[in-house]
């Protein structure tokens, strides 16, 4: 979707799910877009519980918890259940990688590395 404000990232998803779903929970949210506070870093979801059928959209904070110091935040609603998102296995991602690995192989597009000679003994 494109947005009039180009610091605001929309969901590219067309069904839109919770973003947890290996551990049962009440709260569920999906992720719509950026969100409109920059701190705390939040995003904005379409949000239910599992006893009702209302939705509602709100802006939340996210977790922003790292693996290490250098490493990007996660980004699912803060005191989420569950793993954080690098811990997930991204099977769309898994797939791009082996199909662009695959063709990398099938066009010969990597080159051996060279063997360069010994250095000269001094």
């Amino acid at each position: 979707m494109i947005s009039p404000h180009s610091s605001v990232e929309w969901t590219s998803d067309t069904e839109l799910q919770c973003l947890i779903e290996d551990v049962p929970h009440d709260f569920h949210a999906a992720f719509l877009r950026t969100g409109s506070r920059t701190a705390p870093d939040s995003d904005v979801y379409l949000c239910w519980t599992a006893e009702s059928p209302e939705q509602s959209i709100a802006d939340i904070a996210c977790c922003m918890k790292r693996r290490s110091s250098l490493d990007p935040g996660c980004t699912i609603f803060t005191s989420h259940p569950g793993r954080c998102e690098w811990e997930y296995v991204d099977p769309v991602a898994v797939a791009v990688q082996a199909q662009a690995d695959q063709l990398i192989t099938e066009l010969d597009l990597v080159r051996p590395v060279p063997n360069w000679p010994d250095e000269p003994s001094r």
